[in-house]
């Protein structure tokens, strides 16, 4: 608590390393978690730092990985854990110990080409997925447009025609053709056909597909509109879309040219329908659609299972190719405020908690021996450019949510005395002697004693904002719940 009450001691030191080594020497560095780099090329623009390239690399990378996150996404798949931070640390040296020449640049490089195939199969698999799902929704909507159309043209159809070929009723009660025998020149009403146009549209725009028919014709179409029972799966997003098959009649070109270009506006397809009096040629037509819809469906499904198990198998590494990621940006980052100096060296300052300067001097030693280079390391101590260095608190599972609690209001000044030792001490009292009720009191310390039993699980698992707000302040949230309980069994 006495460490708690005060920032930690800091100094200014100045750090040169050899530029080979830089990148382990920085790695090691962030590892401690004791240093804080100030920029030495302020007058440099980000665009113009030596290490922006490789900032670059990683943006791109990301820009791979969080691809590779939402196509996970679409088949429900969640990114396995990559654990704690101390064991991707550990995993981390590991693989640097026994294999040193994946790191820095080599680990980029291996990385950009490894994701890079992913990328393009994944990408070659989603372009062929679109194309077989669009080739299988047009015989899908070629389907549903023959049947729904035969089925018109044998039911609705002659009573249509019938009652058009009906003249209005005679004053004796009875309706006459509107033709007559001899005025028709020998030609039967039944010849007069109209043409037609077939075709399928979201269901969405039905309404206002029907309205500009209407009007850009003048009423001069019959119109009929049959929904289609299964949602078409759209190629583009992957939603599903209701549709319906319509068949508009009508009697001129010019009509036909107008209903062309509404269905072009709406984003409505046509389909060109045999002649429906040709039983036999329909009958043909719809077997062979049936077949070709099987086989599409088959290779449609195909592609599917082989997209599901390589974003089955990019699930498991995308979360630790992520951390390696954000590991080697920030390392670019903060090389970035280095200054190059003579004969392939580079200098940096900062901050360092005083008694960690040892272990500081350490990593940058071992970072340089694991290199084998010839040039020096060089750690020193210097004056420091300001007054006021940077406040930092070591805290604990306990004091982390106080902690965290006054910085919200206000970070202390440099070995200022720290408000959070005080907040923990009378805030959850406070907090009772506002709101004592023993219902909410007890709700709150049963909650967080249930968030401490599950210490251990919630370290280790991915939990929301609201969540990971909850477990980091449980001990201020099962002291809030006993101070609000016990001050209510007080005031009885």
């Amino acid at each position: 608590m006495s460490r708690w009450f005060r920032s930690e001691p800091m100094e200014y030191i100045s750090l040169i390393v050899n530029g080979d080594a830089a990148h382990d020497c920085l790695s090691d560095l962030g590892k401690l978690g004791v240093i804080q780099f100030t920029d030495l090329n302020p007058e440099l623009t980000p665009f113009q730092r030596r290490f922006v390239s490789y900032v670059k690399r990683c943006d791109e990378l990301e820009r791979k990985l969080r691809y590779f996150g939402s196509e996970c996404d679409k088949f429900g798949l969640a990114l396995e854990s990559a654990g704690t931070v101390d064991s991707f640390v550990t995993a981390s040296e590991e693989v640097k110990a026994s294999n040193p020449a994946e790191s820095g640049n080599k680990l980029l490089e291996s990385l950009e080409t490894e994701l890079e195939g992913y990328e393009s199969q994944l990408r070659e698999l989603n372009s062929y997925s679109e194309k077989l799902t669009t080739e299988y929704n047009e015989k899908v909507e070629l389907q549903e447009v023959l049947e729904k159309a035969r089925r018109f043209f044998m039911t609705e159809a002659p009573r249509i025609v019938q009652n058009s070929l009906r003249g209005p009723p005679s004053p004796g009660g009875k309706t006459e053709s509107l033709l007559g025998d001899n005025e028709g020149g020998g030609r039967s009403g039944m010849d007069m056909r109209f043409s037609s146009v077939t075709g399928v549209v979201s269901m969405e725009e039905k309404a206002r597909f029907e309205r500009m028919i209407f009007r850009a014709t003048r009423g001069n179409c019959y119109v009929r509109f049959a929904s289609i029972d299964q949602p078409i799966t759209d190629p583009k997003s992957g939603e599903q879309v209701e549709k319906c098959v319509f068949i508009v009649f009508y009697k001129s070109l010019a009509i036909e040219t107008k209903l062309k270009q509404i269905c072009d506006a709406f984003d409505a397809h046509r389909y060109s329908l045999p002649d429906m009096d040709d039983a036999p040629a329909v009958d043909r037509m719809l077997a062979e659609n049936a077949q070709e819809l099987v086989d599409s469906r088959t290779v449609l499904l195909k592609n599917q299972d082989t997209r599901f198990r390589l974003c089955q198998m990019l699930a498991k590494s995308t979360e630790k190719w992520t951390w390696i990621v954000l590991r080697e940006k920030a390392v670019y980052h903060s090389l970035n405020m280095f200054k190059t100096d003579v004969s392939g060296m580079l200098r940096g300052e900062g901050w360092v908690v005083s008694e960690k300067l040892d272990d500081v001097r350490q990593a940058v030693n071992h970072a340089h021996a694991d290199m084998g280079t010839s040039m020096p390391s060089l750690v020193d101590q210097v004056a420091k450019p300001w007054p006021t260095p940077p406040t930092h608190f070591t805290t604990n599972k306990f004091t982390y949510g106080y902690q965290e609690f006054v910085n919200t209001y206000g970070i202390p000044r440099y070995r200022e005395a720290n408000p959070a030792l005080f907040t923990a001490a009378t805030f959850p009292f406070l907090f009772g002697v506002m709101y004592g009720d023993i219902g909410h009191g007890l709700f709150l310390f049963f909650a967080g004693l249930y968030l401490l039993a599950n210490e251990k699980a919630n370290d280790n698992a991915k939990l929301g904002e609201m969540m990971g707000g909850m477990h980091s302040g449980r001990y201020m949230i099962t002291m809030m719940g006993f101070f609000r309980s016990l001050r209510r069994f007080h005031v009885q």
